[in-house]
C-alpha cells in the first residue's frame, strides 16, 4: 500500500510541477496556473509519466486491497 501511495505523490508532484508555479505572497504559499506552457516533447513525456505513475499507484493500492 504504500508503494502505491507514493507513486500516487509522484504522479501529484509532477503534474503540479508542470502546470502550475508556486508564489509566495505576504508569506502564504499560493499556486497560479502558468500562462505560458510549452508544450514541446519534454512537457509530454512528463504528462505521460505522471499519467502512468497515477495508473499503477492506484491498481497498487486497489491490489493490496483485494488480497
Amino acid at each position: 500500500m504504500l508503494i502505491g501511495i507514493v507513486f500516487l505523490s509522484i504522479s501529484i508532484f509532477i503534474y503540479i510541477k508542470e502546470n502550475y508555479d508556486i508564489d509566495n505572497v505576504e508569506e502564504e504559499r499560493v499556486f497560479s496556473k502558468k500562462k505560458d506552457i510549452v508544450k514541446d516533447g519534454n512537457y509530454r513525456y512528463r504528462i505521460l509519466i505522471s499519467i502512468f505513475s497515477l495508473v499503477l499507484g492506484i491498481f497498487r493500492i486497489l491490489s493490496s486491497i483485494i488480497y
